[in-house]
C-alpha cells in the first residue's frame, strides 16, 4: 500500500494539473517564461484550489476539547480539506484559481491542507508530498511546453462526495503532438 498510494496520489494531481491548464489559459500563459518559480506557484494552486478528496477522516485516539468542541476518543471526525482550503479567513478570494497567491505565502501547515494537515513526521500530512510536487511540476511542463492536444467537450465537474475527487469524464485528450 505504501507504493499504491502514492501513485494514486500523484495520478489523481496529474489529472487536476491538466484540468488546470484547461480551466484557466490565462494563469497558463504566465508560464512561458518558463521560469521555475512559477511553475511552483502553479502546482501549489492545484493543490489548494482542486480537492484531492473532500476530506480526511480518523478516530480520536484520546479525549479532547478543540475549540469548545469536545471529541470523546474512539469518536469518527473528518477534517474539511476543501473547506479548510478555501477558507476566507484564511485565504482571500478562495474561490479564484490564483496562483500568484503563493509568491509570499508563509501559512502554517494547518492552513493549507491538501495532503493531510500538520506537519508530515509528526501529523497527519503525506510524507511523500514533496516527491508529488516534483512530479506535478515535470507533469505541468510536459502538459504545457512539450506537448499539444485538444480537450474534447466532456463532463468536468468535480463531486465532492467521490473519493479522489476526479473530473466525472477523468480528463480525456485527443490529437496528441510532440512538440
Amino acid at each position: 500500500m505504501n507504493l499504491l498510494r502514492p501513485i494514486v496520489a500523484i495520478s489523481v494531481y496529474v489529472c487536476l494539473t491538466g484540468l488546470a491548464i484547461h480551466q484557466f489559459p490565462n494563469e497558463v500563459a504566465k508560464l512561458e517564461s518558463g521560469k521555475d518559480k512559477d511553475h511552483q506557484w502553479f502546482i501549489q494552486e492545484v493543490r489548494r484550489f482542486y480537492p484531492f478528496f473532500p476530506f480526511a477522516a480518523a478516530r480520536v485516539k484520546k479525549d479532547f476539547t478543540w475549540n469548545g468542541f469536545s471529541f470523546e476518543e474512539g469518536t469518527l471526525t473528518l477534517l474539511d480539506l476543501y473547506g479548510t482550503n478555501h477558507d476566507p479567513k484564511i485565504w482571500e478570494n478562495p474561490y479564484s484559481f490564483q496562483p500568484e497567491r503563493f509568491h509570499e505565502w508563509k501559512g502554517s501547515p494547518f492552513d493549507f491542507i491538501p495532503q493531510g494537515g500538520g506537519e508530515f513526521d509528526l501529523g497527519h500530512r503525506c510524507a511523500g508530498e514533496w516527491i508529488t510536487l516534483d512530479i506535478m511540476k515535470v507533469s505541468l511542463k510536459f502538459l504545457i511546453h512539450q506537448i499539444d492536444y485538444e480537450v474534447p467537450k466532456q463532463d468536468l465537474s468535480l463531486s465532492m462526495v467521490k473519493m479522489p475527487s476526479l473530473p466525472e469524464s477523468k480528463l480525456v485528450i485527443k490529437n496528441i503532438k510532440c512538440v
